[in-house]
């Protein structure tokens, strides 16, 4: 009786442990996508071609929300609603495995091993404290305080003086004076003033080295950080070495990112006067020298500067860019901004605090950052443990990207997402903008979401809203006379991580 108690407990024990191993190794499911080599051909050629997020619209159509590219490197997964890239990326219990970033060549190469915020690791044992330091270092100047509204509005009476002495006058045509520009140029300086100031309290003259270090690094650094070339880079790093394209890249960004920083990191160190902060930058030289600031490295503050310099310039000057591309396609809101600065605002200088009484302005913007969507696939995450969501696994390793382009494009969201319409983001009833917590601005995503979301988008939208209020409140932006009016088409946008508008030409004219 005994041995028969005792095979029968084997028995059960064995059974119990065979069922915890075959439920274990039992088949998880994964999300849907495309299979096989020619699902590793369309990546290859959307990648190199800087056209992922087309390619990646085009599989959430097919597949749905969650869709899943298996390659021999990494799992790459697509997130393609903005409820699913919340529930990944902020939601309780996942956001700590599911924002770290991929380990990149650019990040390895250009930040010294992701050092900076962008690409660094929320594990990393600084990485909250250089995040916590640069929102400190932003409120020094920004985010609504009147030392950051000083600087952007002496800029731009800087600006305005600048183009009322290029405008020329028609006797002729009795019109009000006007002058063409190069549009890009112009944003592109005066947001390079914006930043000089910023970083070190310094506005910088047109032809100054720090203008082009900053142009020549922004340059160096979007084409590296570019997928189709980082992605290369990451794979065969060796190539780095070898005089061919990729070589000559990393040559290129090696070579701007150190001029950059001789000029904003070793010379203003050599200036540094603590406890006397004139931007950005000598606030971190003082956080280095507090007792417990050993843990802030040279490199720390060299990528923060460069993380800066990227995020701050590049960003603005896009949506800047992108706007005004719309408003010379869409003079009526164009005319309808005017009207509203004219009532609220006068002709005294724009504040950040008319923002609550400029309703379709704000609309205005967040209706750009919507249908551009220059910022099409987010900056990619990575799982660093197995999770799932609404039933589906997402394995340790995985690539996340938040396709935003689909989010801010889907039809079931925005009814008419290819129709540029500020009034989407109004209330029928009140006329005011849809507060954050509206479920449609719920699925607009530009700054991203969670504890990776872009650390100075306010500081971005409110520096946006004094140059659009500012420049419309003086000029009427209308279309080139001696150029072609770049059109509101894809091809108008250069691909890449990135979307940036290719140069174009406007005339501003002063309003009577």
């Amino acid at each position: 009786m005994e041995l028969v108690t005792l095979g029968l407990i084997l028995f059960l024990t064995t059974s119990l442990l065979l069922a915890i191993v075959t439920k274990s190794a039992a088949p998880r499911k994964l999300p849907p996508g495309p299979k096989g080599l020619h699902s590793l051909r369309l990546l290859l050629r959307a990648a190199l071609s800087g056209t992922l997020h087309l390619e990646a619209e085009k599989w959430s159509k097919q597949y749905g929300d969650l869709v899943l590219i298996q390659t021999p490197a990494q799992n790459l997964v697509f997130l393609n609603s903005s409820r699913l890239i919340r529930r990944v990326y902020a939601e309780k219990g996942r956001e700590g495995v599911t924002n770290d970033r991929p380990k990149t060549f650019s990040g390895w190469w250009a930040m010294y091993g992701n050092n900076d915020i962008i690409l660094g690791s929320p594990t990393s044992t600084h990485w909250a404290r250089l995040r916590k330091l640069f929102h400190s270092s932003i409120r020094f100047y920004g985010d609504g305080v009147e030392r950051f509204e000083s600087t952007v509005q002496v800029e731009l009476r800087r600006l305005i003086d600048r183009l009322g002495a290029m405008t020329t006058v028609d006797s002729r045509e009795r019109t009000p004076a006007s002058v063409e520009v190069d549009l890009s140029n112009l944003m592109s300086y005066s947001l390079l003033c914006v930043l000089g100031v910023l970083l070190t309290g310094d506005c910088p003259e047109p032809d100054s080295d720090l203008v082009h270090r900053i142009k020549q690094f922004d340059h160096d650094a979007n084409t590296l950080f570019n997928p189709s070339v980082d992605g290369v880079l990451t794979a065969f790093p060796f190539l780095r070495f070898l005089p061919c394209y990729y070589g000559h890249v990393v040559r290129d960004v090696t070579s701007s990112r150190q001029r950059l920083l001789d000029t904003l990191f070793t010379e203003a160190k050599a200036s540094h006067a603590p406890g006397h902060p004139r931007g950005i930058v000598d606030i971190l030289f003082d956080e280095q020298l507090k007792p417990d600031g050993h843990w802030l490295s040279d490199q720390h503050i060299q990528c923060v500067i460069m993380d800066t310099v990227i995020t701050a310039y590049l960003t603005s000057r896009e949506t800047l860019l992108d706007l005004f591309l719309y408003l010379l396609h869409f003079p009526e809101v164009m005319r309808r901004i005017q009207k509203e600065v004219d009532h609220a605002i006068g002709q005294r200088m724009p504040r950040i605090e008319d923002r609550g009484n400029l309703p379709y302005t704000e609309a205005a913007i967040l209706e750009v950052l919507r249908h551009s969507s220059f910022i099409p696939l987010g900056i990619p995450h990575e799982c660093r443990d197995d999770v799932t969501v609404d039933d589906v696994h997402i394995s340790k390793g995985s690539m996340l990207f938040a396709n935003t382009w689909v989010c801010h494009h889907d039809p079931e969201v925005w009814g008419d997402p290819g129709i540029f319409r500020p009034e989407r983001f109004l209330d029928d009833v009140t006329g005011q903008v849809l507060p954050a917590t509206h479920p449609l601005r719920q699925n607009l995503l530009s700054f991203g979401a969670g504890k990776r979301s872009c650390p100075g988008e306010n500081f971005a939208r409110t520096r946006v809203f004094l140059y659009v209020t500012t420049l419309l409140q003086k000029f009427d932006i209308l279309p080139p006379a001696e150029h072609e009016l770049l059109p509101l088409e894809r091809g108008s946008w250069n691909s890449g991580a990135m979307l940036n508008l290719k140069p174009y030409h406007c005339v501003f004219q002063e309003r009577r």
